[in-house]
Formats: structure tokens, sequence, C-alpha cells
């Protein structure tokens, strides 16, 4: 009889038993933490900068060190029919970038928009006067900060100046650059396909009549991979492939302002593009907000899936091919 009472009760206790444990009151569920910059989770972690650092395009730059591990990456045309990257680094601040390269005014309007740390190897006249008159936050391996950068063997300057973003990180705290301020870059959705755009699963863009820049989607990795000049872009140490999972691709006023061919880019105001994801691609309007071209349409903003994103800045009479 016992047996029985006490088994009874068993079947009693693991009845009433609570189908989960209640959170206490003082205790909120503990929420993904994800990055301003990419969108995807991230760790906990202390306060950082983002750094801008100016990338080298030039046939003999290529291939590019640590393009790969960057969470945005801004593409201009500098002179002649060269482009340039400006790298944005927040996520993974480790890893040799370059070769670096000296800075132009308008990429300055990303890295002050923004509040970005710029790493550079000088830059021209104007742009160099206004980071000495606005006191920008600014890493120059050419001039005051040499010793924090290295020339490699392997390549013939001006195509030899390298980077550790380890040590850009600690050039930036010595010097009391401000950390970012966490302002969210853009606006990200896990379901942010563009589902009813055009086909554009090979892209074609045409800065300069002798420049050719593009990417063709892979669905095994869902990311878009980057090629110039037809040939497929990789990682100078690690053969890794630049994917990305947005292609943003505008199209911005360009003047040639001096003998050296120094050019002003607009990219301060707004203007017609496209977005690429998954892909697809869909029209949009860009504007500069916080140092960021963000899409735009109807006047609402574009989701961005989480991940990377490649901005191309064309000039009115660049072109784009996608199908």
């Amino acid at each position: 009889m016992k047996l029985a009472i006490f088994s009874v009760l068993l079947v009693c206790l693991a009845g009433c038993q609570p189908d989960s444990i209640p959170v206490p009151k003082n205790q909120e569920p503990r929420t993904e933490l994800t990055s301003p910059i990419t969108g995807t989770p991230v760790p906990e972690t202390e306060s950082r900068p983002v750094m801008m650092v100016m990338i080298n395009n030039h046939p003999h730059a290529r291939p590019q060190s640590g393009l790969y591990l960057a969470d945005v990456v801004v593409e201009i045309l500098a002179e002649g029919e060269i482009s340039r990257f400006a790298a944005f680094y927040y996520d993974h601040l480790e890893g040799t970038v370059g070769p670096v390269r000296s800075v132009r005014d308008y990429y300055l309007d990303l890295a002050d928009g923004s509040g970005a740390v710029v790493a550079h190897a000088g830059g021209s006249p104007s742009a160099l006067d206004r980071i000495r008159n606005e006191k920008s936050s600014s890493i120059d391996g050419v001039h005051q900060d040499e010793k924090h950068f290295t020339r490699v063997s392997f390549r013939k300057s001006p195509h030899n100046l390298y980077a550790d973003l380890e040590v850009l990180r600690q050039v930036a705290a010595d010097k009391k650059f401000p950390a970012y301020d966490g302002k969210q870059a853009y606006l990200f959705s896990r379901s942010a396909a563009t589902g009813q755009g055009q086909t554009a699963e090979k892209i074609e863009l045409i800065y300069h009549k002798l420049y050719k820049a593009g990417y063709q989607y892979d669905r095994a990795s869902k990311a878009y991979i980057r090629y110039t000049e037809g040939e497929r872009q990789t990682d100078r140490e690690t053969e890794t492939p630049l994917a990305m999972q947005n292609v943003l691709v505008v199209f911005a006023k360009h003047q040639v302002i001096d003998y050296a061919g120094h050019r002003d880019v607009d990219i301060t105001g707004s203007g017609k593009g496209y977005l690429m994801q998954q892909g697809k691609a869909v029209p949009i309007e860009w504007k500069f907000r916080n140092g960021w071209i963000v899409p735009y349409s109807n006047g609402k903003e574009i989701a961005l899936l989480p991940g990377k994103t490649w901005v191309n800045v064309l000039p009115l009479t660049g072109k784009v091919f996608f199908q």
C-alpha cells in the first residue's frame, strides 16, 4: 500500500512541474548582439574604432591583402582610369591590409561622416590640408606615422606599403581617437531578398573605357564574387575570393579639377543606382547618411542582408549591365 501511495505522489509531482522556468521580473531575456556595420552576430566586446584603410587598385597592386576581411568597401575612381578602395574594418580588426595608398577629399567625406579613423599613404594637397585643418583621425604611413607601416620587398613603390590592423587599432588608441559611436550604418533584415527584381547573377560595371569590374553570384555560398578586368579577385595571402552579400551600384557626378587629374566626386548628395542581392537587382535612390551611401525606394530605406557590402560609385557616364 505504501509503495502504491509513493508511486501516485511521483506521478503527481511529475505532472505538476512547470513547462519552463519563469524569467525573474528583474531579469530581461538576452537579445542577440549584432554589428552596426554588417548586421551579423558579434560577441560582446569593448568599444573600438572603425578603420577606413585606403587600398590601392593599380594592376601592380593586385592581388591585394585583407580586402576580404573588410565589412564595407567603397570603390571610386582616383586619377585616370584607376579606382581606389576605401575599406572599412570594424567586426575584425586583425590581419595585414594593403597596399595602402593616398586619400582624396571625397573619401574623407566617408570617414568624417561615419567617424572612421583613416589609414592612408599621404594624399592630395587639398585632402592633407583638410586633415590638418579639421584635425581628422588620421594615420599617415608616408609622413608622421611611417614607423607603423611596413614596406615589403616583393613589390615596388608606391605599391609596397602595408599595415597591420591590430597595430592601427593600437595607434588609434594611443592618439586617443574616438571609438565608433555605434550608429547603425544600414537597416538589416535576413529576409531582405529583392525577390521581384531583375535577374542579376552576372554584373558588369564600366567605370571608364579602360577599366571594368564585375560580380558573379555564387548560389552555393549565396554571395557575389568580385572580378576585376575579367579576373576573379582573391586575397594574396589566403587566396580567399572577395565575396559579399550586398552590391550597391550608384551614379554620382565626377569632375576633373586640376592638371594632375584629381577628381571631385559628389558623394554627399543623392542619386540613382541599383541594389543587387541574391542574384536579383532593383533600382534604388541613394542618399548620403552619416558617412554611408544608403539605398532607398519611394522614400523608404531598403534593408540589406546581414553580411558584407560593396559600394561601387560610378560616374554619370558609367554603365552597368546585369543578366
